[in-house]
């Protein structure tokens, strides 16, 4: 490789770059042959750092790794770009590379039995027919414009994130007779209760139904309904500043004053996208995602179904967001039918970002000798020299 990389390159992209493979006699290449001959998607349990993917980074870590693992033997394989980490960002650097590099021999290590990263699929077969969700992250999403070079792999990879609301069914759940619900635990509200209602717009039925104390359900009507500006001689950009620098959950007690019980009402309604509750989310983001307490602000109408807050300043709005059945886990294979394009039995079948979604990747190929690219899972990385 010619060309200069930077500690920060280096450390942010994971790309290693080196003359040789080295492995552990213990992963040999029949090994793995015959190790990859399962299927990770069909897998069941927690599939994040599964067991067989952290051995020998505790290993390393307790400081015996070298004297159980042996001596280094060569593979006699040669490489112009080795790759750490078979995710997303480490299969599109691979593309890249080989974009810049037509006909470069590629090598994508990775510790676990399958690609994707945190981008995980779950597949099964029930009753004849086969069920697929997603395991790790599910969405492809933006808050601002996405960079040129992002954009550019989306379209390179024929997906159209402009479609979402065209395939995407919101009356499904309605159609079902299924309505949301918030459950009242015993130990946090005194009784366990479900009573219907949606947490960004509860109505007063549920507010009267709701095991809450009579200020709290006076302070959550007031919330809902009033028209409460508490900085209004202020500009909005100013107020969003202050907003983006506390807590929604400081922002309804600080601000609002509301009885401190209501927080458990709406404290978990930002784990699905942030994994952390409402007293580590800026009152900004909650005002992007329709929380209540914004409503007289002026900050600009609410967002719709996959915005955000700053949809409105974003040339793209409505294509920001998108997510297949199995989450991101299809971006991953498209870029691996890219790669590796073997890995697909009938490509023909798999062409266009909607066929891979049903197309069956066949893990034994990923890592063949003939191949330009080779993906070769359940390799960790201990080690490097150039």
């Amino acid at each position: 490789m010619s060309g200069d990389i930077s500690r920060r390159d280096f450390l942010n992209g994971t790309l290693v770059g080196m003359g040789g493979a080295l492995t552990a006699p213990w992963l040999t290449p029949g090994l793995l042959g015959q190790l990859e001959s399962d299927y990770p998607p069909a897998l069941t349990g927690l599939r994040g750092s599964h067991v067989g993917s952290f051995e020998a980074f505790h290993a390393l870590r307790d400081g015996r790794f070298w004297d159980e693992a042996g001596s280094p033997v060569s593979t006699g394989e040669e490489y112009d770009l080795v790759v750490v980490g078979a995710g997303i960002s480490g299969l599109a650097a691979a593309y890249y590379y080989r974009q810049a590099r037509p006909g470069a021999r590629v090598l994508i290590l990775d510790n676990h039995d399958d690609f994707g990263g945190h981008a995980k699929r779950n597949e099964f077969t029930h009753a004849g027919r086969t069920r697929i969700g997603y395991g790790g992250t599910q969405s492809i999403d933006s808050p601002l414009p996405y960079s040129a070079t992002a954009r550019a792999l989306i379209t390179e990879l024929g997906i159209e994130v402009g479609r979402w609301e065209r395939v995407h069914d919101r009356a499904l759940y309605p159609g079902l007779g299924l309505r949301p619900a918030f459950f009242f635990d015993r130990e946090t509200f005194g009784e366990d209760k479900l009573v219907r209602g949606a947490r960004r717009e509860f109505d007063d039925g549920f507010i009267e139904s709701a095991p809450l104390t009579p200020k709290a359900k006076a302070d959550l009507k007031r919330l809902l309904t009033g028209q409460f500006d508490p900085w209004p001689s202020e500009t909005e950009a100013a107020k969003r500043q202050k907003l983006a620098r506390m807590s929604y959950a400081d922002f309804l007690t600080k601000v609002w004053g509301v009885d401190a019980t209501l927080i458990p009402l709406f404290t978990t309604g930002t784990h699905d996208l942030f994994g952390v509750g409402i007293d580590a989310v800026p009152a900004q983001d909650a005002h992007g995602l329709g929380f209540p307490g914004f409503q007289a602000m002026g900050l600009g109408t609410g967002p719709g179904p996959g915005q955000n807050y700053d949809s409105m300043h974003n040339p793209e709005p409505g294509e920001y967001y998108f997510h297949f059945p199995d989450g991101n886990a299809s971006i991953a294979r498209l870029l691996v039918r890219r790669l590796v394009p073997a890995a697909f039995r009938h490509p023909e079948r798999s062409e266009g970002a909607e066929a891979i979604v049903t197309a069956r990747a066949d893990y034994a190929r990923l890592d063949r000798p003939g191949n330009e690219v080779r993906i070769r899972l359940r390799s960790p990385v201990v080690q490097v020299r150039h």
